[in-house]
């Protein structure tokens, strides 16, 4: 677990510095909320999200090999049949407030020789859209942003705590929330759903719908 190999890709250091959402108020500075226009918020190109595209510096299509190389080895995740989620925690994770990476994989084609991003899961709100959106938005904020949003499914998490998962489907983009809050945003391919993978990131999870 060479998390200090985060610095060389500009994730790890930042992500580690940042703070988790704020589960109590909701608060979030540098959300659409703030009174500073969306366009004049100048945001770090290594924390932009492009919606089915790219999280920083982390590209789908990518080889999970130039991946590695970035961010070093995960510091949990699954695999099975060729296909794998990984996991990076940030320095700063503790409790239940975990700052995280988390990647989805699998071979790029039949050949099975190398495996490729396929999704990018964040959770913490240094990464924005290029409009400085970020987790801690409300649904109707996500909603005014992503009009197409649709909800997929819902699941009970270990905290016996309601998560929500939508979807923007045709802009690549999917969010899961709680109690009324962005916690994670998952960039996927446009036109696949967030929700068309054969692992789950949280087995532990009860699927409720």
């Amino acid at each position: 677990m060479k998390l200090m190999k985060f610095a060389l890709l500009g994730l790890g250091i930042s992500l580690a510095a940042c703070q988790a959402v704020d589960k109590t108020t909701g608060n979030n500075a540098d959300s659409v909320n703030s009174s500073k226009p969306a366009q004049a918020q100048a945001v770090d190109e290594r924390f932009v999200i492009v919606e089915g595209h790219a999280v920083g510096e982390i590209a789908l299509g990518e080889d999970m090999e130039q991946v590695g190389k970035k961010l070093g080895r995960p510091n949990a995740g699954d695999a099975a049949m060729g296909k794998a989620w990984g996991i990076w925690y940030s320095n700063d994770s503790t409790g239940d407030q975990l700052n995280e990476i988390a990647i989805y994989s699998a071979y790029r084609d039949t050949s099975m020789r190398v495996k490729d991003v396929k999704q990018i899961r964040i959770t913490s709100n240094k990464f924005k859209t290029k409009d400085g959106f970020a987790t801690g938005s409300s649904l109707e904020e996500t909603k005014s942003k992503y009009p197409d949003l649709q909800r997929l499914s819902a699941y009970l998490n270990e905290h016996k705590d309601t998560v929500t998962v939508y979807d923007a489907l045709k802009d690549g983009i999917g969010f899961e929330f709680l109690k009324g809050k962005s916690i994670a945003f998952t960039v996927h391919q446009a036109n696949i759903p967030v929700n068309a993978t054969y692992l789950t990131l949280h087995p532990e999870w009860k699927i409720l719908e």
